[in-house]
């Protein structure tokens, strides 16, 4: 499996979330809420780097804790949305063709 969403999210936690100098290792299991590495006002503004960085657009309805209390949960969440743009353009395309 191309582990690259969990490499990218990982990075940006990494770097937004941790103090500079930490240690920190963020398992892709890791609950990001109870760890205090993630809060609900760091999850809004998370999302939207999440739809901007990887081209998706996140309904109201899909945030929900287990989508994105875990960086293994979130690229996840993220294949599943991504297969589900594809699909969704992919009968576009099929609509304007007929």
């Amino acid at each position: 499996m191309n582990r690259h969403i969990e490499d990218a999210l990982r990075t940006y936690i990494r770097e937004v979330y941790l103090p500079r100098d930490s240690n920190i290792e963020l398992d892709d299991g890791e609950n990001l809420f109870e760890s205090g590495t993630m809060d609900s006002a760091g999850l809004i503004s998370f999302v939207g780097v999440i739809e901007k960085d990887f081209n998706l657009s996140i309904p109201d309805e899909d945030l929900l804790p287990e989508h994105f209390m875990s960086i293994g949960a979130i690229a996840a969440y993220i294949r599943s949305r991504q297969q589900v743009q594809g699909e969704k353009n992919l009968a576009e395309i099929d609509n304007v063709r007929n």
